[in-house]
């Protein structure tokens, strides 16, 4: 696909497959970017790369957004930040494994707009179901699926 290997970075505030992550970065000798404000601080270990941001309005996603470039790929649990990475050419893969395409994004932002509305009118907005085992191991198949491709193996 490209010439240079590519960078994984990861909207790290709230990813429960920090784990997986690292074990698919190392089969493909890849350091993993790891995004978060400092509130989410944690010692690095080997192997992975944290960079810390003040707690500002959307400061991890602007970071993201201004160091991925084309053929990158991102982990992020954020449709919005996903909509904007992927008319750019970024590689998007949510933490429950879903691969978000450009042509998603009409319906991502609908559903947000709908969403919003209902918030605005008190009424419930049920939340996203409780994160799985079969959540995790899709994500880690779907990620290896998408660094293979990357790497062309």
């Amino acid at each position: 696909m490209c010439d240079q290997k590519v960078h994984v970075w990861i909207d790290a505030d709230s990813c429960p497959v920090r784990t997986e992550i690292i074990h698919v970065c190392r089969k493909f000798n890849i350091v993993p970017n790891f995004i978060a404000t400092f509130h989410h601080f944690r010692k690095s270990d080997e192997g992975e790369k944290w960079t810390y941001l003040d707690d500002g309005s959307q400061s991890v996603d602007l970071y993201i957004i201004n160091h991925s470039t084309r053929g990158d790929i991102v982990v992020t649990q954020d449709l919005s930040l996903a909509v904007l990475l992927t008319s750019k050419g970024v590689y998007v893969i949510t933490p429950r494994g879903k691969l978000i395409e450009e042509t998603d994004a009409a319906t991502i932002l609908n559903d947000k707009h709908i969403r919003q509305k209902s918030l605005r009118q008190k009424k419930k907005w049920k939340g996203p179901s409780a994160f799985s085992k079969a959540d995790r191991e899709h994500f880690t198949h779907v990620f290896e699926d998408l660094m293979s491709m990357h790497e062309g193996i």
